[in-house]
């Protein structure tokens, strides 16, 4: 995905996903930082993402992270990206308003999740207070 068309959403996660990978370790923040230097910000910040995603997700090497999965499911032995579990993550990404470069899927889904359902509460229990009445 080119630069111009990351979101300010896609740039907030890609931010904390290279500053993330960088406070892995010595190697890991030069492994980034040059990178940085030498093939840009996309690629160091896209990679810092996919690194993140994998790591956190603990997928294996033919599982595709959300950011590489597509938007239509083959089923279980589809191709790397197209598989529904793939897909299905990244389309609840996207439906709770999450980046696809998010560093910590699995987090952001349950945060977001959580804040909605007490937003619905709080929501019912505003609905339930009988109004004042003079």
């Amino acid at each position: 995905m080119p630069m111009t068309e990351w979101t300010a959403t896609d740039i907030e996660a890609l931010t904390r996903a290279f500053r993330l990978a960088c406070e892995e370790g010595p190697e890991e923040r030069t492994r980034f930082e040059e990178m940085l230097d030498t093939r840009g910000q996309e690629e160091a910040y896209e990679t810092a993402a996919y690194h993140c995603q994998c790591r956190n997700l603990a997928l294996k090497c033919w599982q595709a992270p959300p950011m590489h999965s597509g938007d239509v499911a083959y089923g279980t032995t589809a191709t790397y990206g197209n598989k529904t579990s793939e897909v299905r993550l990244k389309r609840r990404m996207v439906a709770l308003g999450i980046s696809i470069f998010e560093p910590d899927p699995a987090g952001a889904i349950a945060k977001a999740e959580s804040a909605s359902r007490a937003a619905r509460r709080n929501g019912r229990v505003a609905a339930e207070k009988p109004a004042y009445v003079a």
